[in-house]
């Protein structure tokens, strides 16, 4: 039973080794939509048997970055208008709920923190240094939520935000860097300072909407550009 059991582990592993290369590979845009995923071939790539393969490409499938193709093969998923909506409206029902539990744990100290960041922001804006918000941007929303503890809430928005990562890899040419915008994270995080539920929910909704109506612009344009030349 045990050579059994580490066999599985062994199995598990490897097969999870080959889901988080397959993914960087599909969220940095070398694996476009409709690339085929085929088992022998990724078989052969890793030099490993079919078995691992498979178990990787049906958890890409579960997480909705893979598409069943044929029998055994798949394809990375081609996202559609609907789609990208339905995962942002998933997104932020999510968020509020993680950045609401992540804000009964902020510290004082960690406010100020996140405050400094926004800050940070407004002065990248203001000196037309693009990368420089993007950067402060970024960390300013992984900080606001990892204090959440429910690991439950946590696992179902990481998928979300597996999925934003993707669409910006695919269709945000254009990042929203703007005063906009620095406003939009200004007040949420004054809402999450204030615990405020109903205000965070506000704030963050009017944000993701926002950033979502852009990405579903920018996804109509490529998909009319693709179909002109074909």
């Amino acid at each position: 039973m045990t050579e059994i059991a580490e066999i599985g582990l062994h199995r598990q592993t490897l097969s999870a080794q080959i889901y988080t290369s397959i993914e960087a590979r599909i969220l940095s845009g070398e694996l476009t939509p409709g690339t085929k995923l085929s088992e022998e071939g990724l078989a052969e790539r890793y030099g490993v048997s079919r078995a691992p393969v498979r178990e990787a490409l049906a958890a890409l499938q579960r997480a909705g970055l893979a598409e069943k193709f044929g029998a055994r093969d798949r394809i990375v998923a081609v996202p559609n208008a609907t789609a990208i909506a339905q995962k942002y409206d998933l997104w932020w029902v999510v968020d509020v709920g993680r950045t609401y539990l992540a804000s009964l744990e902020a510290t004082a100290a960690e406010c100020a923190e996140l405050e400094t960041m926004v800050e940070d922001m407004r002065a990248a804006l203001r000196a037309n240094d693009d990368a420089g918000y993007r950067r402060h941007a970024a960390v300013f929303h992984d900080r606001i939520r990892q204090s959440c503890k429910n690991p439950f809430v946590a696992e179902l928005a990481a998928n979300c935000d597996v999925h934003l990562r993707w669409f910006e890899t695919l269709y945000d040419r254009h990042p929203d860097i703007s005063m906009d915008a620095v406003n939009e994270h200004t007040e949420i995080l004054a809402a999450y300072r204030a615990r405020d539920f109903t205000a965070l929910s506000s704030s963050i909704r009017t944000h993701m909407m926002r950033q979502r109506d852009r990405m579903l612009r920018m996804f109509e344009q490529l998909s009319k550009a693709s179909a002109d030349v074909a």
